[in-house]
């Protein structure tokens, strides 16, 4: 038995949670209020699909509600005493949809994966998905569906629902094969033709012959080509040696005629008059030569230090001569800035500077002397109250009269005191700027005579210097005639010591020369010695090449005569592998022609076996459901006078009859609405307990449609209280709230705002 269903985002259902109980539960509501998504989501959960998908009229991704990311269906059910919970899950992966599955037994997990969990709620329940479409739910068909069909359409919905569908398709397809087999008998019949298959035959005997003529020219070409091989190795080794011979021949030939050429260059460079007592005395003197300009040189660098440091004496003298000049104009300059500055009077400045700062005193001690002054009268001031009759200052009666006298005279001094003080103070600066002056111009005046004091000790003797400076000059004129004189001399020696110097680098190239040539002579006749003992003939070398070529182009000839055997005999081997394949085809084609000649006649006898089963087991169904739709019809029918129905089968259509006044009749001409679906409700109940008889399930979808209002009462009727009776667990969807009833298993009311794509809602009434 379904518990229960948890539905998350799935189409318009944001998360709808409903309970269902044993018997006959109720799902009611508006035309696309969300309630045959619940059945597809009981699908869903317990087989990873339904109809509309598996149809394609809707993708995957379409189920999960618009705007998230996943969907999630938790169905729960509980069957032989166990609780079973069922959890998949849609999840939107990127540009991919991917799902996921679990089951669950009391709690516990007991599988994942999608196709696992299929499989198992299939062994568990004894159910497939085709079953379960085909005998428990199928979609929104009204429930006088079969009966509305027309003969042919009723027998192929019928044997759908019976699975004979299969059969007949089975058999459609067997007549197809049967076809096509015999179709490729007579077609390979019709290829084998007696003429073809002699000349075949003898073709191939012809070319088995010439492959094995071909083999043993080609042996016997292979045993010379070895025998060829081995000469070639021998020449190739004999005509190694040779070269090797010649390669060495050539190395001290060459050698020879690069020793004999230097001995030839160097007779013309060697004087047989050079001689070892030449050489010495060319050296010695050449040694003298070289004494004496080193002396010349010393004496040189004697004179030109001494002219060195002359000059630097002069250049000092110069620099001293010139110091001493601008010394003179600073002190001119000096003399005059005194002048300017009265400099001559320097004791004079300084008395009166001291008269100033004098002044300067008695200013600033005349100013405390006249604050202090004021400050008393200030005071006194302020003793003097009006009122007073005693003076503070003698003691004396004091009237108003005196004591303004008295105010006036004190206000009177106060202020002469304070011009005085302001004179004083004005003074004070003018004599403060006076000093200030002063003090700078003392300050200047000193520090010329201190500089015209330090002029004074630096002065020099410009007569003694210029004095120095005529001797010196007048001796490095001299130094100078010296130096060029004896530099004349220097550079005749030092010409006479380079040629001389050549002169001994000559001797000394010729003698090494003479030992060189000695040394080459030896080299030369080493050299013809070795020439001599190799034993090298050019004749040796040319005979050797000419039989390793002769050897070579042989072995060539017959690789080639080899190779186009072999190119032969792979033609003609590929021509009698083609004439075997040939034989061999026509042989194949005979057998398989005898095959499908046998395999026709058992596809015959298959499709005639296939019929008898599909008519044995449509009469052992039928059989079955009438039995279960008598025992059904007692119990849905209230009446007596239709004592019997059951369901008939002729070659073209499923008829339905009741049993009437001791007679069979069809159903479609005696009853009336409520008959007809309580008739179809009976065959239905009937297909669910004959098909899956371990659930007793059944769902009906929109089952009121084309039914009027007395037959939807008495189909509510029947579906509270006589159908639990038969069928443990039934679910009904439907619009028309005139089904609706008290005694339901369970109800419940969907609605939703459409306008504005709002969510599903389920009410429990």
């Amino acid at each position: 038995m379904l518990t229960s269903i948890r539905i998350k985002n799935w189409r318009s259902h944001k998360d709808t949670y409903l309970e269902f109980s044993k018997g006959t539960n109720l799902l009611v509501g508006i035309m696309g209020g969300g309630k045959s998504s619940v059945l597809e989501a009981v699908s869903f959960a317990l087989f990873g699909t339904f109809p509309a998908l598996e149809r394609r009229t809707i993708r995957l991704e379409d189920v999960i509600r618009f705007g998230e990311e996943q969907a999630a269906v938790i169905l729960t059910l509980r069957l032989n005493g166990q609780d079973y919970r069922i959890e998949r899950t849609v999840l939107k992966k990127e540009k991919r949809v991917g799902t996921k599955a679990e089951v669950f037994r009391d709690g516990s997990l007991i599988e994942t994966g999608s196709s696992a969990v299929t499989g198992y709620i299939e062994q568990l329940l004894g159910v497939d998905y085709d079953l379960f479409t085909r005998a428990i739910y199928s979609e929104q068909n009204n429930i006088d569906y079969f009966l509305n069909l027309d003969p042919s359409g009723r027998k192929e919905e019928m044997d759908r629902l019976l699975g004979l569908d299969r059969f007949e398709e089975a058999r459609s397809n067997i007549v197809t094969v049967i076809n096509r087999v015999e179709s490729n008998r007579r077609m390979l019949e019709g290829l084998e033709d007696q003429n073809l298959v002699k000349e075949t035959r003898e073709e191939l005997e012809k070319r088995s012959k010439e492959i094995q003529s071909l083999k043993e020219k080609i042996d016997s070409i292979s045993k010379e080509y070895e025998k060829e091989a081995s000469a070639l190795k021998k020449n190739e080794e004999k005509f190694e040696a040779v070269r090797e011979k010649k390669k060495e021949f050539e190395e001290l030939e060459r050698e020879l005629t690069k020793i004999h050429g230097m001995i030839e260059s160097l007779k013309l460079e060697i004087d047989p008059n050079v001689t070892e007592e030449i050489k010495e005395k060319a050296t010695e003197e050449l040694e003298a030569l070289k004494a004496v300009l080193q002396e010349a040189r010393i004496s040189r660098q004697k004179l030109e230090n001494e002219k060195s440091n002359s000059v630097k004496e002069l250049g000092s003298i110069y620099e001293q001569i010139k110091a001493e000049h601008e010394r003179r104009a600073v002190v001119e300059k000096v003399n005059e800035t005194l002048a300017a500055l009265g400099g001559s009077n320097l004791e004079q400045l300084k008395m009166e500077h001291a008269t100033l700062e004098e002044r300067m005193l008695k200013l600033s001690s005349e100013k405390k002397v006249l604050e202090n002054e004021i400050s008393e009268l200030l005071e006194l001031m302020e003793k003097i109250r009006p009122g007073m009759t005693n003076c503070p200052l003698c003691g004396s009666k004091l009237d108003e009269k005196s004591m303004g006298h008295i105010r006036e005279e004190k206000n009177r001094l106060i202020i002469e005191k304070k011009e005085r003080m302001k004179r004083s103070e004005e003074e004070r600066k003018v004599v403060e700027k006076k000093i200030e002056l002063l003090k700078t111009r003392i300050k200047k005046i000193e520090l010329m005579l201190e500089k015209k004091e330090e002029l004074k000790k630096e002065r020099k003797d410009i007569a003694a210097l210029e004095g120095r400076k005529k001797v010196l000059e007048s001796k490095i004129k001299e130094m100078e005639e010296k130096a060029e004189r004896d530099e004349e001399l220097i550079s005749e020696k030092r010409k006479n010591y380079e040629k001389l110097m050549v002169t001994c680098e000559r001797y000394a190239r010729i003698l090494a020369n003479k030992q060189k040539l000695k040394l080459y002579a030896e080299k030369e006749e080493e050299l013809k010695n070795k020439i001599s003992s190799l034993g090298y003939y050019e004749k040796d070398f040319d005979e050797a090449r000419a039989l390793l070529e002769a050897t070579r182009i042989r072995q060539q000839k017959l690789e080639l005569e080899k190779n186009a055997l072999q190119q032969q005999l792979k033609m003609v081997t590929e021509m009698e592998a083609a004439l075997r394949r040939r034989m061999e085809e026509i042989e194949k084609n005979r057998k398989t022609a005898a095959y499908l000649s046998k395999l026709s006649e058992e596809l015959k006898m298959y499709k005639n076996a296939l019929l008898e089963t599909q008519i044995n087991l449509r009469r052992n169904l039928i059989e079955a459901i009438n039995a279960a739709m008598n025992e059904i019809w007692t119990i849905f029918y209230p009446y007596k006078n239709y004592s019997g129905i059951r369901l008939s089968v002729t070659e073209k259509s499923y008829i339905f009859e009741v049993y009437e006044h001791g007679g069979w009749k069809t159903l479609e001409t005696v009853a009336s609405g409520g008959e007809r679906a309580c008739a179809a409700l009976t065959l239905r109940v009937a297909l669910a307990t004959v098909l899956t008889p371990n659930l007793s399930w059944l769902i009906l979808d929109e089952p009121t449609h084309n039914l009027d209002k007395e037959a939807v009462a008495l189909l509510s009727e029947t579906l509270q209280f006589k159908v639990p009776q038969v069928v443990s667990q039934t679910f009904v969807i439907t619009h028309d709230e005139g089904l609706m009833g008290a005694d339901f298993a369970s109800s419940y009311r969907f609605y939703r705002n459409k306008e504005i794509n709002g969510p599903t809602q389920a009410e429990r009434i």
